[in-house]
């Protein structure tokens, strides 16, 4: 009894590593891994960790042996991925093209996967929803976009969970970010949408003349708004993730004085539009895309680090962008 107690003493401090913990039969040892963790094209990851313990992300458009709409890449450790399957083998019936960035929440025991498309007829960006009994489908698409806007202001869904009620969070284009309440069924839009973010025509906040890519973290008393901003993808991109924070979902989010949290260094550039996910021992990661230097794919590969807290705001690798050096995993369970 003294042994346990001394145990769980010891993994709530953090003072030894899970490879000291798996002599005691609490996980298995986390190997040391280096970034990338998914070395092709995976825009966008949106992750979320089934009741076995497996870890699946869902990406952007991607083009494979063929091409892949949305794909399905699972995990056991958040370190090793595969393809294992197109959350969408045929374009829902409104959809033109262009599925770009999804996000995936489990609610009342199924799976809902939100996700941006450009809409057949109007040719604007807009946001659907999909819902499956799997993580890994059938997903039946709600049959008509849940929200729309001009040109590509209505992308990049986040939808959070507050005691029960669904918030939908998206944004891009100049436009600000908002947030409205979804419906008790999680396919419709109810009440007002409220904009939380707006974008920066200031210099000195370089990434955030476009903001998009929202995801929300709750760590401790504030709700977390992480974003990205500017140029993605392409010769010109210029993007990094940035961070504001609020007591209430509605904001209002104060952007953080050391911002951006996350941007180039010498081995990759433009990191951003990232997802976060807790390991077994409570540890806080963060998953996103970024485009190694030197690259003439340019394609964004799938990155991993852990996000360490400092005076109440989320850090990165020291500041330092991403990292390339080995790091310890993250703590996970053996799959059964």
């Amino acid at each position: 009894m003294l042994k346990t107690g001394i145990r769980w003493y010891l993994v709530a401090l953090g003072l030894i590593g899970c490879a000291a913990l798996a002599a005691l039969l609490l996980c298995p040892a986390s190997p040391t891994f280096t970034t990338p963790v998914y070395a092709h094209d995976a825009p966008d990851p949106a992750v979320i960790r089934a009741d076995d313990g497996v870890f699946y992300a869902y990406t952007t458009q991607s083009l494979y042996s063929d091409r892949i709409n949305i794909p399905i890449l699972r995990s056991a450790d958040l370190v090793q991925w595969e393809l294992v399957g197109d959350a969408f083998p045929e374009w829902p019936d409104w959809v033109m093209g262009d599925l770009w960035a999804p996000h995936i929440i489990r609610y009342r025991d199924r799976f809902y996967l939100y996700y941006s498309a450009r809409e057949y007829g109007s040719g604007n960006m807009a946001i659907g929803v999909a819902v499956a009994d799997d993580p890994l489908g059938p997903f039946v698409d709600k049959g008509a976009p849940l929200a729309r806007g001009p040109s590509f202001t209505t992308i990049d869904p986040f939808v959070l969970e507050v005691d029960g009620q669904l918030y939908l969070y998206w944004g891009s284009a100049g436009a600000p970010i908002r947030v409205q309440p979804l419906a008790e069924d999680g396919l419709s839009l109810v009440g007002e949408a409220q904009a939380v973010l707006w974008p920066s025509k200031d210099l000195a906040r370089g990434y955030e003349s476009l903001v998009e890519g929202p995801w929300i973290i709750q760590h401790g008393s504030y709700y977390y708004l992480m974003y990205s901003g500017n140029a993605c993808c392409g010769d010109h991109a210029h993007y990094a993730v940035m961070v504001a924070r609020s007591r209430s979902p509605f904001g209002p989010f104060e952007k953080y004085e050391e911002n951006p949290i996350l941007e180039s260094n010498e081995k990759f550039w433009a990191p951003g539009h990232n997802a976060t996910i807790q390991d077994f021992a409570g540890q806080d990661w963060i998953l996103y895309h970024a485009m190694r230097q030197g690259d003439v794919t340019q394609q964004r590969y799938m990155l991993l680090d852990r996000i360490e807290w400092r005076d109440g705001w989320p850090v990165i690798n020291d500041g330092q962008g991403p990292s390339w050096a080995p790091q310890v995993g993250p703590v996970v369970r053996p799959v059964r």
